[in-house]
This record gives structure tokens, sequence and C-alpha cells, in this order.
């Protein structure tokens, strides 16, 4: 640009000298394209507008979103071209290369593009700034700035049938028989007795009352409801280093696919883990963290499920917190009639001996191995046990 200026000011001298008028036109024509054009330009492009369109960014590993951009031009000065460059990290790239748009855009225009994205693997990530280029229709000058747009997208851990993790179709999560008969659970069937007086129509089975040829009334399970909390250990002397990224995305997956399963039924969930976190973990679901724990009460709804796939979309392995410190921490208060969901890479003989403690408390455990399952003993233990123990693979069928 410099050997421009020089020819400009070669230009003008020219004119000056020989006072003609295609000099002086020359002189006026370098002056407007090499001066004035070039501020015009700048000063537009400074009130340009750019920003991401309000979206939420929350995907499964393997989905496809189209990252809405808006730029406006508020200005009088038309762009002949403009160019935006997208800094998306690469685990969010659709193809090898990134991503440039290049279009034009008119005095007091508006222009909406989009850059594609692909969820590769779980994980909160952070767009970058966007470089943004614009120059005039004679190729003088060209303008660079960056704008910083930066946005959170979230890639939750993937969600599997229990079936396609070898875990039992139908867990027993959910409910306790009750020391007391006072809730009767309509959907456990316990037998059949004849009818008494008092009995609700209800309750009466039709099919047995015409078979016996005399009233026959259902008899239920009395249940109470329990809370469910699930435990992830990411502790990382915890996982052996040949099957490290395996098994703790196969750790994370479980608690995901319990979380979903849980609340789905309706149970009331929460979440506790010795994890670290990634950075920029929107705000509005950061968990409670104490003593580097991180902690998600028990509640019901999709907002909670949405809480705590997010957390784990977040979470990471950390050299400090052991498991074992993690459930003493956190099971010091908890009620008898509570249900806790261990995912683990192995049931160690210390792990085992602390569920028991928990399990003559009144506690239900269930354990699952995502690794090398020790205690084969607990494995296929009857429904409702205090202490089970599931060996978690991605396969199919039930170990």
């Amino acid at each position: 640009m410099v050997q421009w200026k020089v020819l400009t000011v070669l230009t003008i001298a020219v004119a000056l000298l020989w006072g003609t008028r295609p000099a002086y036109s020359l002189a006026y024509i370098c002056l407007f394209l090499f001066f004035i054009l070039p501020f015009w330009q700048k000063k537009a492009a400074v009130n340009l507008q750019v920003s991401r369109l309000p979206e939420d960014y929350y995907l499964f590993p393997g989905d496809s979103r189209a990252l809405g951009l808006q730029v406006a031009n508020p200005t009088f000065f038309p762009f002949a071209w403009i160019s935006i460059f997208d800094r998306i990290p690469a685990a969010l790239r659709t193809g090898s290369h990134p991503q440039r748009s290049v279009f034009s855009l008119a005095p007091h225009a508006t222009h909406k593009l989009h850059f594609q994205i692909t969820a590769r693997e779980r994980g909160v990530y952070r767009l970058g700034a966007l470089d943004v280029s614009v120059g005039d229709f004679f190729g003088v000058r060209t303008q660079s700035f960056r704008v910083d747009e930066g946005k959170t997208v979230v890639v939750f851990p993937e969600i599997f049938q229990l079936t396609e993790l070898t875990l039992p179709a139908r867990l027993s999560i959910g409910s306790f028989k009750a020391l007391q008969r006072i809730n009767p659970d309509p959907t456990r069937l316990a037998g059949l007795r004849q009818y008494q007086e008092g009995d609700q129509l209800r309750t009466i089975h039709w099919p047995a009352t015409a078979r016996t040829q005399t009233l026959q009334v259902k008899q239920f399970d009395h249940t109470v409801t329990a809370t469910c909390v699930l435990f992830l250990d990411l502790y990382k002397e915890s996982y052996e280093v040949s099957t490290f990224h395996a098994t703790t995305e196969l750790a994370i997956a479980t608690v995901a696919s319990l979380a979903a399963h849980l609340i789905q039924r309706g149970e009331a969930c929460g979440f506790v883990s010795n994890a670290a976190l990634m950075e920029y973990l929107p705000e509005e679901v950061a968990p409670s963290q104490i003593h580097g724990t991180v902690h998600v009460s028990p509640r019901q709804g999709m907002t909670q499920l949405t809480q705590i796939l997010t957390i784990l979309a977040a979470v990471k392995t950390q050299e400090e917190q052991e498991f074992l410190g993690l459930l003493r921490e956190s099971t010091l208060n908890l009620a008898s009639a509570t249900i806790l969901l261990w995912v683990v890479a192995q049931d160690t003989p210390e792990i085992i001996e602390e569920a028991w403690k928990l399990a003559r408390r009144g506690c239900q455990i269930q354990i699952f191995v995502v690794d090398e399952v020790l205690h084969r003993d607990l494995l296929h233990r009857p429904y409702g046990s205090a202490l089970q123990v599931f060996s978690v693979s991605r396969g199919g069928g039930i170990v």
C-alpha cells in the first residue's frame, strides 16, 4: 500500500507542475482510491455488526448442526466483498478444511450465513473468534479485524439402551419393599386371595374369579419410593493405562444411560462424582462443588437429565480424590431408603466392603463395573438384593 501512496504523491506533484486537466483528473482519482475510499471503508467496517444467531448448541456424538451468523451493515457504504472465517475447534469441524464464507453486502442490508459442525466426541467446546475481512470494488485496500462472538457447544455423552450395555432391561431400581404394609404398589402383583368385605372392586381379579367361581382379589407388594443417586469414579489411578480412554468413556456413557433410564421412568435421580470439569461449562448448569466433589441433588424431570448430561459432557479424570474418600464423605447423611448406583472400573475389595456397610444401614447398592469384575459371586444375584454387581460392556445380551 505504501507504493500506492507514493504514486499518489508523485501524481499530485506532476499535476501541480503541468497544470493540465488530465493530470489533475489522475491526481483526484489516485487521491480518492488510495486515501478517501480506504478511510470511508475503514470507518464503515468498524460499524459492521457480526453476531451469532441465538440458538442452543447441544448435540450428541454424530449429530450435525448449522451454526447461524448474521452480518448487518447499518451504514451507507456498500461492501464489494466480506469474508468471514469461523474458528471452529477441530473436534467439531465438518471436513478437513476450515470453512470460509465470502459475500457482498449493500448499504443498510443484512446477510445470514451458516457454518456446519459435526459432533465427533463428548466434550464442552468454545467456538473461537470470527476473522472478518472486507474489501472494495477495485481491490485496493483490505480491512481485517476480529469479532469475539464465542459460543459454547456441548456434546453430550452417548446414551444407550440398557441391553446395549449388557445390562438387564429391567433393573430393580426405584422402590423398596416397605417395612410397614401401607403403600400398595399396583405395578407389583404379589398374589391372589378371596374377597373380603371392604375390598375395593377395582382390585378384583376377574379372570381368576371366572376360573374359580369365587371372587378373587389382587394382592400387591407394598413399597416406598426411593431416591436414586449415581456415583461415578473418575480417579485416574483407578483405570488401566492400556484401556484408559475406552473404559473412562464407557463409564461416563453408563452413567448417562442410567440417568436417562431413571428419569424417564419418573424417578428422582442425583449425581455425585470425584471428577474434574472442563472449561466453558455453562453457568446455568454448573453443579455445586465441595472439596473437589461434583454434586447434583436428586430431582425429577427432563431439566434434571439435561443438567446431568451437560455435566457429564464436561467431566474428566483427576488425581487427587479417590473413590472411597468420595463415598465416605457423600454417604454420611443418606436416608435408609436410598438406592446407590456406583459406576467404577473394578469392584475392589475395599469398595465391596464399603457397599456392605451401607447395605446394613438399609441402602441398596448396585455396582456397575466397566473393566474387570473381581467378585463374580455377586453377579446374577436375586432381583431386589441389597448388593448387586453388573458387568458393563458395549455389546448385546446380559452378562
